[in-house]
């Protein structure tokens, strides 16, 4: 495995902060089935610059790089505060001695209200982000109002355990990172917060409704045990690629018959950052790898090949040579995170229809939602005597 290889690898396992918490990107397939990130990719080469390297070979084309967290998307949808709505709280609800006629700036000849400001934040949005901001700052109200009924109340070290699990979660060192990751998902650690504070008021709400037994929640956790698993399994293969699945037919062939795998690839194979190594890969877990070939590789025991695997870049043989079996903890010493994982869950499964419930209790009605105009009704054939 060429030193480029080990190198694109590591910076894959070991991403950087600002890599985790920028916003989800779209990944392109290239030409030998790697799924790279553009983020990624560049500072690799610009590393590989640096380093004098830059004509190293290029990597495997199973590998695909990870995906990215945005810290955002951590938030239920439907408890994200609008950054306009975020904008309009802090002159109409900060300064609420004033209101609408409160100076929010002023130059020689000309003075601005609060009112000013909404009447331009209103032009600019558009019927239809108003009508999403309003929504929002309803929301939020109704969520702090069934909260204060069922009793709920998240206390400041119920918000710190959360954000040190997502810490943890992002690999995210310290709170300078933190800070950094937020910053560039377009929070500050104030908004953070309160989205902390709503989406975990949420879900003690839906938890109180919806109580789970001892063995609900074990039920899950068997259900879902890979999940909790502090190591993920992991496998190590060698594969030989080829351009076409009649080629593949035929190395698979001499394979069968007793060819050496290591040797044909090296002679056959057509990834330029495995061959020279006998097909060799690095290890790798679920979601390093292209769907099919992860498949695949994941379905064999160690030792086992597997016929021709069709992927986007052509046509693989996979061996693979060892297997690194999961770690996973005990449901006993699992329990809070599955507890947690089992609420988060239902949030995302139940959430809105617990919403939508919740609205139509409190007769919440958004008056900027413009009520759909009456259908022409056809008109009354003419009667024969008109005729």
């Amino acid at each position: 495995m060429s030193e480029r290889n080990e190198n694109e690898l590591n910076d894959k396992q070991q991403l950087t902060n600002e890599e985790i918490e920028k916003e989800l990107g779209e990944f392109e397939v290239n030409d030998n089935e790697r799924i790279e990130d553009d983020q990624i990719r560049d500072e690799i080469e610009e590393q590989d610059k640096e380093d004098e390297t830059a004509n190293e070979t290029a990597t495997s084309p199973a590998l695909t790089a990870a995906p990215e967290r945005n810290l955002s998307a951590l938030i239920a949808p439907w408890v994200i505060t609008a950054i306009a709505v975020v904008a309009l709280v802090l002159v109409l609800v900060r300064n609420p001695s004033g209101g609408l006629n409160e100076t929010v700036g002023t130059m020689d000849g000309a003075t601005y209200k609060a009112a000013d400001l909404y009447e331009e934040m209103s032009k600019q949005m558009g019927e239809e982000q108003q009508v999403a901001m309003l929504d929002s700052l309803m929301t939020l109200q109704l969520i702090n109002l069934e909260a204060d009924e069922a009793g709920v109340t998240v206390s400041d070290a119920d918000i710190q355990a959360e954000i040190e699990n997502i810490k943890k979660t992002n690999n995210i060192a310290t709170d300078e990172d933190l800070s950094a990751a937020l910053q560039q998902s377009g929070m500050t650690m104030e908004s953070f917060k309160e989205n902390i504070t709503n989406n975990m008021k949420f879900r003690k709400i839906i938890e109180k409704q919806s109580p789970a037994s001892e063995d609900d929640l074990k039920a899950y956790y068997e259900k879902n045990k890979e999940n909790f698993a502090t190591t993920p399994k992991q496998v190590r293969a060698s594969h030989i690629l080829l351009a076409t699945k009649e080629e593949a037919e035929a190395v698979l062939a001499e394979l069968k018959a007793g060819e050496d795998f290591a040797t044909l690839a090296k002679a056959k194979s057509q990834d330029p950052g495995s061959k020279d190594n006998g097909g060799e890969l690095p290890l790798f877990g679920r979601g390093e790898m292209n769907a099919g070939f992860e498949e695949a590789a994941f379905a064999l025991a160690k030792g086992e090949m597997s016929g021709v695997v069709e992927a986007e870049s052509g046509f693989h043989i996979i061996k693979v040579t060892d297997v690194k079996e999961a770690v996973i903890p005990s449901y006993e010493e699992s329990k809070e995170k599955v507890k947690q994982t089992y609420y988060d869950e239902k949030l995302q499964t139940e959430g809105e229809a617990w919403m939508e419930k919740a609205k139509k209790d409190r007769n919440y009605k958004n008056l900027l939602v413009k009520e759909p105009e009456p259908t022409a009704t056809a008109s009354a054939p003419a009667s024969p005597e008109a005729k």
